[in-house]
């Protein structure tokens, strides 16, 4: 007959019964999906010409307790996308410099943005949210178009603004002769898995 350590199950068998009732209570919990990436391109207007600057981000998205969504059955419950601001890319170097001057990257690292609610029709969804640039928060909504595919969901929209809502001075360079219009379009796409 095989001898058992007293001393070292008692310390065992607490440690097994406590993880699996963590493994149990995180299972009651909305799965909260990887990080996935989404390419963002901004772009605008000058005195002289038209500019288009790209960054990539993250969309970090948690299930359930929501309205179904193409690809989200279970509905989408949080989601939060996060752009590092000093991570854009413009046509040339000084476009970038003023650029990150403008959006005071110093100051702010992150432009997020945290859906609030949604409306789906068909595979488009009327997003509702809280845009934060430069530390102002303002309420905005936009349309995304959501493509289930094999790998996950497929989001893409736009989204129009002035920039100065959000306390971003538009660049003047060249002594004034270039001045960069407030209005801007954000487009973004990427592939999101649930």
């Amino acid at each position: 007959m095989a001898r058992v350590n007293i001393s070292v199950w008692t310390g065992f068998v607490p440690r097994v019964i406590a993880a699996c009732a963590g493994v149990a209570l995180l299972q009651g919990l909305p799965a909260a999906a990887q990080p996935s990436t989404v390419d963002f391109t901004v772009s605008g207007t000058s005195t002289i010409r038209g500019w288009t600057c790209s960054v990539s981000g993250t969309v970090q998205v948690t299930l359930g307790s929501a309205e179904p969504a193409p690809g989200f059955a279970a509905g989408i419950q949080t989601a939060t996308l996060t752009v590092p601001v000093n991570d854009f890319e413009c046509p040339s170097e000084e476009m970038t410099e003023h650029l990150l001057e403008a959006m005071k990257a110093d100051q702010f690292a992150e432009i997020t943005f945290q859906l609030e609610l949604y409306d789906v029709s068909g595979r488009q969804a009327e997003a509702t949210g809280a845009l934060t640039i430069t530390g102002v928060t303002q309420p905005v909504n936009f349309p995304v178009s959501l493509t289930p595919t094999g790998e996950g969901v497929e989001i893409e929209g736009d989204l129009r603004l002035d920039m100065t809502t959000f306390g971003v001075e538009p660049p003047v360079v060249m002594l004034g002769l270039l001045r960069v219009r407030p209005q801007i379009r954000i487009e973004f796409a990427g592939l999101v898995t649930p």
